[in-house]
């Protein structure tokens, strides 16, 4: 577990501009030592940026960068003790398994016997053991990876960078290397910041997400927090599927849709009346109405009619989009059932909600 109690790197309005153009707007937070930080968002969020930064790759524009409390701000790369894990491997081709991750330890003047010792043992620990000597070419991608991140933990860096590490891996493997990559860094206890594009290896990964999106951050927060309530639509409609409604709220905390349905805003959080809104409802929260189902007592659930507009089959789970007669599309998931006992295009359906899983979004600041 991170020691919350222990910052390992400290952002202080750093930021980087290429001529006029910023790439990071000025961003201050902290990650805390032994955490694993995921910096998440789309092509151009500032993400690598950010990476580079800490990293020593680019030299900031303005702000401080502190690593256990000392500057590194214009420390280079070989001060900061950090070991980076790239997208492409990396790799020197002629040389063995064996030599690759030996390489980091020769360049620091480390001893043959040392070397020996250290080496295996993080090839044992990615799961290479008995590769020594193995070239690259004769090695699958995910061995490959597991080089790359063998190279880097061998010489006990104090943070562990990853650039986009599983990018170039099929879906499985992708899948395989992210629950070693957790078990990796329960084990070693560094700190590690990891740079994706996808929302579910961030949320299956992180203890913490930095959520960025045109050279700043969005959200900072748990998975959960960044799943369950987004600050704004972004938030909303990068990580996961959303249904989203506006409206302008009445006095009765109802809100008015612009197709006229009332929906009952949550009573956890008043929204003075005649003030527009946006609210976020989760797939997963929506229910298929059981007319032979028990109600849930204390429950004051919103129920829409409509018809099924289309059916997806993923395997355990079905996602139905629901129209309802004013048009408004709202798409659910539930547990997939047997083809004849499923919803068909066109049948008619009714679902339901609690009010309390709406969650209500800031206006996105320009």
């Amino acid at each position: 577990m991170p020691d919350l109690e222990q910052n390992m790197i400290e952002l202080k309005a750093i930021s980087k501009q290429f001529g006029s153009t910023y790439a990071l707007r000025p961003t201050s937070f902290s990650v805390k030592k032994g955490e694993f930080l995921t910096l998440l968002g789309p092509s151009g969020s500032g993400k690598s940026t950010l990476l580079n930064l800490i990293s020593g790759g680019y030299s900031a524009t303005s702000g401080q960068i502190l690593m256990n409390g000392s500057d590194i701000t214009d420390a280079p790369p070989r001060k900061r003790g950090i070991g980076m894990v790239f997208q492409n491997y990396a790799l020197m081709p002629h040389m063995t398994a064996f030599d690759n991750v030996a390489y980091p330890l020769r360049v620091r003047g480390v001893s043959e016997a040392d070397i020996k010792l250290k080496v295996l043992d993080a090839l044992k620990r990615v799961g290479l053991a008995g590769f020594e000597d193995r070239k690259p070419k004769q090695l699958s991608g995910g061995q490959q990876q597991r080089v790359g991140i063998a190279r880097c933990i061998v010489y006990s860096p104090s943070t562990i960078m990853m650039d986009e590490p599983l990018g170039a891996l099929d879906k499985n493997l992708r899948e395989q290397m992210q629950d070693e990559i957790k078990t990796l860094h329960n084990e070693i206890g560094t700190t590690f910041i990891y740079v994706t594009h996808d929302q579910e290896e961030a949320l299956n990964m992180s203890d913490r997400i930095c959520l960025m999106n045109n050279g700043g951050v969005v959200q900072l927060g748990t998975p959960d927090e960044l799943y369950f309530h987004p600050v704004n639509k972004f938030a909303a409609q990068f990580i996961g599927e959303s249904n989203l409604l506006s409206g302008t709220v009445d006095g009765d905390n109802k809100l008015r849709t612009g197709t006229g349905h009332l929906l009952t805003m949550p009573l956890s959080r008043r929204v003075p009346a005649g003030e527009t809104c946006e609210v976020m409802l989760r797939p997963e929260r929506i229910q298929i109405v059981d007319p032979n189902q028990a109600e849930s007592l204390g429950v004051a659930w919103t129920v829409v009619s409509g018809n099924v507009a289309n059916v997806s089959f993923i395997g355990s789970m079905t996602t139905l989009a629901v129209r309802l007669t004013d048009g408004t599309l709202f798409k659910l998931k539930t547990t997939s059932l047997p083809e004849k006992h499923r919803y068909k295009i066109g049948d008619p359906i009714e679902v339901r909600w609690n009010p309390e899983d709406l969650v209500i979004l800031q206006n996105e600041k320009s």
